[in-house]
């Protein structure tokens, strides 16, 4: 220890590095011409975003208020790049796999510091040993040839830097990149320059000028005014802050927040053994990364009490102020350091960088147009992963700003996938500091943040946490996902983290009791987080019919369910839409499209000039699907009507009373393949209602379920959902919707949907029932896992659950084939297997949904996922 404490303080005395971007002379109103597209920001974002554009044959303009890749982020980097492995998600690991293709290239012509060391990912917990396995396992898509070492002496052998007595797991991602992040920056410019891409260094935008419409029409910058109609907002921590005068807040408002990250550059390691070819030595329990070469080590910590939330300006449009290194948070870190790395307590001289990073509350970047201006884009946010998706992140924003739709699906990038609560300063700032520290961290779909909770909660949230309650959170919304039998204060309400990867799960018998519940029975699920819309207006029928591809023409009273399709035919957002009146429709979309629902809605009506509205009224209601075969009895119960098959049938909307409650909607869909109502209760009564319902409930042994529950019963039946399973490139066509189609009228989407049908499809979703797992030791499949058809990988699953009826794990994904096309006869052909964690199960694949055995007499009526 006392050696330790010497090393500690010869590292307190040593300089502290702090680069910031300077400001400049106050603009100009002298017009100085024009452009297709305004990129601000120089760094590695908005420099690969003009590149790109200018690919696309667009004149741009980039402005960089400092000097090209040496303001923001970019200027303090690392120079780390991770390899497309690291990630779960398909879009990031095709953007990963962009820029190390683009940074290849542009080494070859180009004379920065350019070295493929590749990453040894280092693992302690059971947790993290199968995180890693995982990564294992799908780095075969891009062959990546990864290695898997179990073995800590041979570790210790090829590494003998490192402790690594400890270490239960090892993966080299051979792939993996250290650059100097200012001189690739400056290559990439050049490159851009070659097609036509003016920079202007030293030179800031100062403002955004919207039209009537709330259009850009032009930038000021220190040039002067700059004509154009697209303007891309990439300024990394700045993004956001250029006044926008025309807007309420002055500017546009994002869903990302500045943090610190800090860390220290000192001399190369005592040690033969380090080189340039050194891989970047990673180890995600304990948060920390290690990168030696020849001439120099960086080395830092990524903890939740390490990042540091920027103070707040006072002044909306002020510059932010990035504090001094801080020693004392740097400290555990460098504890951390020094005990898996002895060697690095000896080198003699240590800097302490310290630079901000934009952060979201998801971890994801946000990307594309805002609702708030038409042709204001923005990309940032990208937590600590900038250079990783810098070229792909820019090719992908190129094709927004151009119209054209992006070649993967972008959903959990889209800035629209926020409301304005999420870019509210003070939620971000308990949010991000978690964010950063979960920068080695796998998050997978079912995870949950600890920070930034219970802040929107149903009217009858107290009575379902009574009830049992153990809450998840989805756009701010806390949701029950089981009930627990543990009494309030033994349990944590809100939970937080991911539930184990390898075993039964803590909440696997509860939610199994619930399952039981919804199938034979009844089950009451909260569903309130849902967004709703009033949609009305003299055209609202006309502009309903071209966004949806379903007939929705239907009588008043009729509920459809339908997708809102793209060009290209991709689901934009599936939902359900009951006809209220002649012109009056109330649709209810997925919870994350509580935004972007309006800001498509809206863009349609521009265009087309139809006179029609759509009102939010997501916080209006309270809304519960009473799940089960029991559920007409207790519907009629609680309302005292006759709630027959033929009086009130799948697919239908109704107005009731409930007891001394009136105004409430019921629909015959429970979004899961079993028979049942979703309530949509006005809140002023909902507390009211909630109490009839359970008390009423009683006698056919009603009983609370949670969403694990709603997501066994939904994946058991091949219920598809938005942004989980399907998205923007998926089309009916592939995923067994299509008889949901009306290609009778037109809508928009239909001519691509037309042309697959004539061509055919080169890819099918598809159900997968898993054979030979052991629920008890094996890994839990968790959407992602590589699916391969005669020994060859062929696709991908996209979410998993327990098949409580079917016995087994079941997933939803799909297989493609783009040579050959996806047909019933190719997919009956093959022989199946899906990869969990680096072990092969042999699969069933079903194309339709199965047949269930079913308690409720109305299974062809309202059990129709799939044909």
């Amino acid at each position: 220890m006392g050696h330790l404490r010497a090393v500690l303080f010869r590292f307190s005395r040593a300089r502290a590095v702090l680069i910031k971007p300077t400001r400049n002379a106050s603009s100009s109103t002298t017009s100085a011409g024009s452009a297709d597209v305004v990129v601000c920001g120089g760094g590695i974002t908005g420099t690969s975003i003009a590149y790109h554009l200018a690919k696309r044959g667009k004149r741009v303009l980039l402005f960089e208020r400092d000097c090209i890749g040496c303001g923001g982020a970019t200027g303090v980097s690392a120079g780390l790049v991770t390899a497309p492995m690291h990630w779960q998600d398909p879009t990031k690991q095709y953007m990963a796999k962009m820029s190390l293709d683009l940074y290849a290239d542009l080494a070859s012509t180009s004379n920065f510091r350019f070295h493929r060391c590749g990453r040894l990912y280092m693992a302690r917990s059971q947790a993290s040993e199968i995180s890693l396995r995982r990564m294992y396992s799908r780095s075969i898509l891009y062959n990546e040839g990864a290695e898997l070492i179990d073995d800590p002496g041979e570790l210790l052998y090829r590494w003998p830097v490192l402790q690594t007595e400890d270490v239960g797991l090892g993966l080299l991602s051979p792939n993996d990149l250290s650059v100097d992040a200012i001189g690739l920056c400056q290559a990439l410019a050049e490159r851009a320059k070659e097609l036509g891409v003016q920079i202007f260094e030293q030179c800031a935008v100062r403002e955004v000028i919207l039209g009537d419409d709330s259009e850009v029409q032009a930038v000021n910058t220190d040039k002067g005014i700059i004509d154009t109609d697209r303007f891309v907002d990439a300024a990394g921590i700045w993004c956001g802050r250029i006044m926008v005068k025309s807007l309420p807040a002055q500017k546009v408002r994002i869903a990302a927040y500045p943090g610190t990250y800090t860390y220290m550059q000192t001399h190369r390691l005592p040690s033969s053994s380090v080189g340039n070819s050194t891989p970047i030595f990673t180890h995600v329990d304990e948060k920390i990364f290690i990168r030696a070469s020849e001439y120099r080590t960086i080395c830092a910590g990524f903890s939740e009490q390490a990042c540091q939330p920027l103070d707040l300006p006072h002044d909306d449009l002020a510059d932010w102020s990035i504090p001094e290194p801080d020693w004392d948070k740097f400290y555990p870190a460098l504890d951390a350091l020094i005990g898996r790395c002895a060697s690095l307590g000896t080198v003699e001289v240590g800097n302490l960088v310290c630079g901000a990073e934009s952060y979201t509350p998801d971890k994801n970047a946000v990307i594309g147009e805002t609702a708030q201006a038409r042709g204001y884009f923005v990309a940032t946010g990208l937590s600590g992963q900038g250079l990783a998706m810098a070229a792909g992140l820019g090719d992908i924003v190129a094709d927004m700003v151009c119209g054209i739709l992006p070649k993967v699906d972008v959903s959990r990038m889209e800035v629209t996938r926020f409301v304005d609560l999420h870019a509210h300063p003070q939620y971000l700032i308990k949010r991000i500091p978690e964010v950063a520290g979960m920068l080695f961290t796998n998050s997978y779909e079912y995870h949950q943040y600890h920070t930034a909770r219970n802040l929107r909660m149903s009217p009858i949230f107290h009575h379902l946490k009574a009830a049992g309650a153990v809450f998840g959170e989805v756009m701010g919304y806390e949701r029950p996902l089981w009930f627990s039998l543990d009494p309030e204060k033994q349990r944590d309400i809100l939970y937080s983290g991911q539930y184990k990867l390898i075993g039964k799960p803590e909440w696997f018998d509860r939610v199994a009791k619930e399952y039981e519940a919804c199938r034979e029975r009844v089950g009451l699920i909260d569903m309130s987080s849902f967004a709703k819309f009033e949609v009305t207006g003299p055209d609202a029928v006309k502009h309903m019919q071209r966004l949806c591809s379903a007939d929705v023409d239907k009588p008043v009273g009729t509920t459809i369910y339908t997708g809102m399709q793209n060009e290209a035919g991709g689901y934009v957002t599936d939902c359900t839409v009951s006809r209220v009146g002649p012109q009056h429709y109330f649709v209810v979309a997925p919870t994350v499209q509580q935004l972007r629902f309006q800001h498509w809605f809206y863009r349609w009506a521009l265009k087309w000039q139809h006179n029609v509205t759509s009102q939010d009224v997501t916080g209006l209601y309270t809304a519960v699907d009473v799940v089960g075969p029991a559920s007409r009895y207790l519907m009629q119960d609680l309302t005292g009507r006759p709630i027959s098959s033929s009086n009130f049938p799948s697919f239908r909307f109704k107005e009731l009373s409930i007891g001394i409650a009136t105004g409430i909607r019921a629909i015959s869909v429970s979004h899961c393949g079993e028979l049942g109502w979703v309530l949509y209760i006005p809140n002023e009564v909902a507390q009211n209602v909630y109490e009839l319902i359970v008390d009423a409930g009683h006698e056919y042994g009603l009983m609370h379920a949670g969403y694990y529950a709603l997501r066994q019963l939904r994946i058991e039946k091949f219920y598809v959902y938005w942004q989980q399973d399907i998205n923007a490139t998926v089309t009916p066509n592939e995923c067994g919707r299509s008889f949901r189609v009306s290609f009778e009228k037109d809508f928009l989407g239909k001519e691509a949907l037309v042309k697959q049908n004539e061509t055919g499809i080169s890819k099918r979703f598809v159900q997968l029932l898993v054979d030979r797992h052991d629920m008890e030791t094996d890994p839990w499949p968790q959407g992602g896992e590589v699916i391969y058809r005669n020994g060859r990988p062929v696709g991908r699953t996209t979410s998993a659950a327990y098949g409580f009826t079917l016995g087994c794990q079941v997933c939803i994904g799909y297989i493609q084939n783009e040579q050959f096309g996806v047909t019933p006869e190719y997919i009956n052909k093959g022989e199946y297997e899906i990869d969990i964690a680096g072990n092969r199960f042999p699969v069933r694949v079903n194309q339709h949904s199965p047949t269930l055995p079913m308690i409720s007499s109305e299974l062809p009526t309202h059990y129709l996922p799939t044909q």
